[in-house]
């Protein structure tokens, strides 16, 4: 996908700032914060101030392009929009995080829909419990 040809297209402008946050999410292992995101940029751009990147994350999701997420501890995760959907395990006691396919969690969508009428975006959850580890 031609992300900047597309940004333009919608209007907008491709800002280096703005390929610098989808560069450095395209480099992250997994979901990760904004200040991981801001480190990371002004390891190597320190006139990058922390408020831009901020500001471009939401700009980014506006436009399609990043997604966020809250996990158990309520802070803010990100990711590129065209990472593939899934959901979230996440420990209470040891703060482990496990990443799970989202046809995992088709039944509770299902069943909400079914039943609710709710239809739940499970791409943006997370199941709090206890891991393996901690469990036994």
């Amino acid at each position: 996908m031609d992300i900047a040809g597309d940004i333009r297209a919608k209007g907008r402008r491709m800002t280096v700032q703005r390929r610098l946050v989808l560069d450095a999410l395209r480099r992250a292992r997994h979901h990760t914060t904004a200040e991981e995101i801001s480190r990371s940029i002004r390891a190597r751009y320190p006139q990058i101030d922390p408020s831009t990147v901020y500001r471009n994350l939401e700009a980014l999701e506006q436009l399609g392009y990043v997604t966020h997420t809250h996990l158990d501890d309520r802070v803010t995760r990100w990711r590129r929009a065209d990472a593939e959907p899934h959901g979230h395990l996440v420990c209470r006691r040891c703060g482990s995080e496990q990443e799970i396919p989202i046809d995992i969690l088709e039944p509770l969508a299902k069943r909400l829909r079914g039943e609710h009428g709710f239809r739940a975006d499970l791409a943006h959850s997370a199941v709090v419990g206890l891991c393996r580890k901690c469990a036994g």
